[in-house]
């Protein structure tokens, strides 16, 4: 039996959800600017991201009519080779190198992989809800995979928001020092569009739910209005008109005698 108009409105909204968490969550994890700190005295604006770090500089003035003039973004890789050498340089240099604080926050610390397994597994997760959800109403019982892995997509999601809202507000991830002074770094628009792609991930799960219900409730009522009959239904003799048969006339049997001939 198909499915009904409802089960497949509400299908559609969760399988929309869905998608539109995966391209928040992708938008999230592939910006720099998870925390965002202006250092004045370096005249540069850096986003400290998970797997990536990016230096802006300064905006300057360069017209009346054209009051600002933005700069291009520098990045480098937290996982680059090359670039954890220089880092580990800088540090070991900063006694003379009042900068080599900031360097700091360019590690590729565990936080930041436990972070990107987290996104990573949920978005994996998401993907085969999302496969699955499309198969319910050809094959009903994938309806179960469905729900419960994009549970699990909200959980590894959730862990992963919350991982990096405790870790960004320690004090030593919190603060960068400078030169002369410390500046405190601010959350950025990455975690924020993550976070709204988590909550997208929480209404199709709502959604998700009443799905599994609306096509498991009709297919039990289908076969229960199968294999039991309602009470106020004929029985089933009286269904039907049948022509009374005349009972036939009794039959008599005439015994016969039979005889044997012997000699004398």
């Amino acid at each position: 039996m198909g499915s009904t108009a409802a089960q497949k409105g509400l299908l559609t909204i969760s399988i929309l959800l869905i998608l539109i968490g995966l391209g928040l969550t992708f938008a999230g994890v592939f910006s720099p600017a998870w925390q965002v700190v202006d250092i004045r005295e370096f005249r540069a604006e850096h986003q400290h991201g998970l797997w990536w770090d990016c230096t802006r500089a300064e905006k300057h003035v360069v017209a009346v009519a054209d009051f600002y003039s933005e700069e291009p973004l520098h990045c480098m890789y937290k996982f680059d080779r090359s670039a954890e050498i220089v880092i580990e340089n800088t540090l070991n240099n900063i006694d003379e190198d009042g900068a080599a604080g900031e360097s700091e926050h360019h590690r590729f610390w565990a936080w930041h992989k436990a972070i990107l397994f987290f996104i990573l597994s949920s978005q994996f997760l998401a993907f085969i809800s999302l496969c699955s959800g499309v198969c319910i109403p050809c094959f009903r019982p994938t309806a179960f995979i469905f729900t419960v892995s994009l549970f699990i997509a909200v959980i590894f999601s959730l862990f992963a928001d919350g991982i990096f809202f405790l870790a960004a507000n320690r004090v030593d991830n919190r603060f960068v020092q400078g030169m002369v002074g410390s500046y405190e770094q601010r959350i950025g628009y990455a975690f924020y569009v993550h976070l709204i792609g988590t909550l997208c991930w929480i209404l199709a799960f709502l959604f998700a739910l009443l799905t599994t219900y609306k096509f498991f409730t009709e297919r039990y009522s289908s076969r229960t209005g199968v294999h039991f009959r309602s009470d106020a239904d004929p029985p089933l003799l009286e269904k039907y008109n049948v022509v009374p048969s005349r009972p036939s006339p009794p039959m008599t049997y005439v015994r016969e005698h039979t005889y044997r001939v012997t000699s004398a």
